[in-house]
């Protein structure tokens, strides 16, 4: 075997640890481009491993003023929100308002309300109430503080919120229909009458004692207190830039027509063919209701605790069956009417109260549907009211005045 030289075994050593260099060189490329492909979890070795974008100082303070505007906006929108109720609670803001002014008029005066449904909105004139005539007591300011589409739920939580906006009524008269009596109602159905970003801690839990899912309702809320500048958009460009609404809301609606006290005239006459168009429509709608009629659990629940309410403040309550027309009578069934009677009897048995049967007062000529009443039908249901309820009972036992 021929020897090499020293010389040579040098070269050949320092080409070994060339390759050498050169292949880690290889894997340690391979590995980092191993690494940068591999996806990245948040969690490394038990701490989080945050990877920031690269952002100068200046960006940063940008970035943290913006979220400062967009947290102090949201906030100050909810406030002005529940200030400002005729902004997205339009119906309860402008009767609030005005039912306001005629107490801060008339501080004197006992004040009585009427609560209830568009029934109760288009049916109860307080200026055509007659003259008060008892020596000994002063005349109340009546006013109407019905809303549209409102149940017994609905009247709870408004005289609810009432109280708590300093409004302390004498007298309130609660409306009693059979067919909202004879259904429970879904979260939608309040949802479509009331815009719920608008009520406090308090009221939300009212009305959710009365809904089957309480808690999507609260997450509705939530998510309105958050983000009222997204959620309550329609009702912020309906008030402060109304043209640039293309279709009004229900609420924008029930405003029209509506007088100092609360009463809402969408109609002053209607042909008889209309009518007879509108009677039909309802009867399609209620008459399997009222032929399988059962006071539902929820409504009878609702009117027992107003009531209670009524009682723990020292209001004066008396429930009313507000006229209906001949043809909408007809459409209860014997079953209905004894079942109707009897619930009744038992409101007036239980919870001492006066319960007022108006629904042969007005014929059929003053009704636009048979069970709305037009402003005439209204006048001689109102006049009637004062004269056979509101001044005897006022003369029995006058309503103290705690204002």
């Amino acid at each position: 075997m021929t020897a090499q030289s020293p010389l040579s075994r040098h070269g050949q050593r320092t080409s070994n640890c060339l390759k050498s260099r050169v292949f880690c060189e290889f894997c340690r490329r391979k590995s980092a481009s191993s690494e940068a492909k591999r996806p990245t979890f948040p969690w490394k070795h038990g701490q989080f491993d945050v990877r920031w974008p690269c952002l100068s100082r200046r960006a940063w303070m940008t970035l943290a003023w913006a979220l400062v505007w967009f947290v102090a906006s949201q906030v100050a929108l909810r406030s002005l929100l529940q200030s400002e109720l005729q902004i997205a609670d339009a119906e309860f803001g402008r009767k609030l308002a005005d039912l306001r002014l005629a107490v801060a008029a008339q501080p004197d005066r006992p004040l009585v309300l009427m609560l209830g449904s568009s029934r109760v909105a288009t049916g109860f004139r307080p200026d055509s109430l007659p003259r008060h005539e008892a020596p000994t007591t002063k005349a109340p300011l009546v006013f109407n503080f019905a809303q549209v589409g409102s149940g017994p739920e609905m009247a709870h939580l408004s005289l609810q919120r009432l109280l708590d906006a300093g409004i302390q009524p004498d007298w309130v008269f609660l409306e009693f229909w059979p067919p909202t009596w004879g259904a429970e109602r879904g979260l939608k159905e309040f949802m479509d009458q009331i815009n719920v970003g608008c009520l406090d801690w308090k009221s939300l839990k009212l009305l959710g004692g009365y809904v089957s899912r309480p808690r999507k309702l609260d997450r509705q809320w939530w998510n309105m207190q958050l983000f009222p500048l997204v959620t309550q958009r329609e009702p912020l460009l309906r008030h402060f830039a109304p043209s640039w609404v293309l279709n009004p809301s229900e609420p924008d609606r029930r405003c029209r027509n509506l007088d100092r006290l609360g009463w809402w005239s969408p109609m002053t006459s209607v042909a008889p063919e209309e009518r007879g168009r509108l009677v039909e429509r309802y009867r399609r709608v209620y008459e399997h209701r009222l032929r399988r009629y059962q006071v539902a659990k929820t409504p009878d629940r609702a009117l027992r605790e107003i009531i209670a309410l009524c009682q723990r403040e020292q209001i004066r309550a008396t429930v009313v069956v507000l006229p209906e027309g001949q043809v909408f009578r007809d459409l209860y069934p014997e079953n209905a009417l004894r079942d109707v009677k009897a619930y009744l009897e038992g409101i007036r048995r239980d919870c001492r109260v006066e319960v007022v049967d108006a629904r042969d007062w007005v014929g059929d000529d003053g009704f636009m549907d048979g069970h709305h009443l037009l402003p005439e039908g209204a006048a001689v249901f109102t006049r009637r009211l004062g004269q056979d309820v509101v001044q005897p009972l006022l003369a029995e036992a006058p309503t103290p005045i705690r204002r």
